[in-house]
This record gives structure tokens, sequence and C-alpha cells, in this order.
């Protein structure tokens, strides 16, 4: 009587398709994990610019005061980076003086990588005159 089964070179055989057919999907992988760290310290930077900017813009200075208060890094140099979702901060702002509306450019640093920034953002500033309404009679 003869037993049904798979041979050993069957059984290497398959193995090696299997092992073949892992690879890309292990680099898939990989490149997903990535990917999402990346896009997750782009969104942060993103973040963060948005609300330095929203910060800035509502502390409603004028564009002479804007000048006078010129380029900035938050935090200082001195002082120890801040930290968000793991990854330490700095954020430079930039008053571009010649321009009209004045512009003012926020870039965001990670401490990892401090030669270059993540993401920069502008922002126009126009000093706003209210006009009081006064209808003709």
């Amino acid at each position: 009587m003869r037993k049904k089964g798979f041979t050993f070179i069957e059984l290497l055989l398959s193995l090696a398709i299997l092992g073949i057919l892992f690879v890309p999907m292990m680099q898939l992988f990989s490149h997903s994990l990535y990917s999402s760290s990346a896009s997750k310290k782009i969104i942060t930077a993103d973040n963060l610019a948005k609300w330095y900017i929203e910060k800035f813009k509502n502390l409603k200075l004028s564009k002479k005061e804007i000048k006078e208060a010129g380029n900035k890094i938050y935090p200082a140099e001195a002082e120890p980076a801040f930290e968000v979702n793991g990854i330490r901060w700095r954020i430079e702002r930039q008053v571009v003086e010649e321009t009209d509306p004045l512009e003012v450019r926020v870039s965001v640093y990670s401490q990892s990588q401090p030669a270059e920034p993540i993401i920069t953002l502008f922002t126009l500033i126009e000093d706003k005159t209210w006009i009081e309404y006064k209808p003709v009679q």
C-alpha cells in the first residue's frame, strides 16, 4: 500500500516560493512604516506653524510693532526645545520688511533635523483702519 503525502523536495520548493513572495511584502510593510512616520512629522510641523501664525496674528500688532519685534526663535536657543508627539521642535519667525502687506514667515524645525525646516508657512499682515460709518442726513 502506497502512502499519500508530500515529498521533502516538494516541501522545500513550497517554502522557497513562500520566502520569495514574503520579501516584497516585508519591503512594503517597511516602506509604509517609514511613510507613516514622515507624515506624522509633516502634519505635526504644519499644525505647529499654523498655531504660531494664529497666536501671532491674535496679538493684533501693527506693522510697525511687528517690524520692531523682528525675527525670533521660539523657544529661545538658550531654552530646551519643546516636545510634541515625541519630537522636539523649534519655531522661527522671519519678518520680511520690504513687503506690503507685511510678510511674516514661520518655519518649523525638528531637533533631529535642525539644518533645514520641516515646513515653512507665511502670512500677510495689513494694518486695519476702522472708519466710523455716519449716515448721510
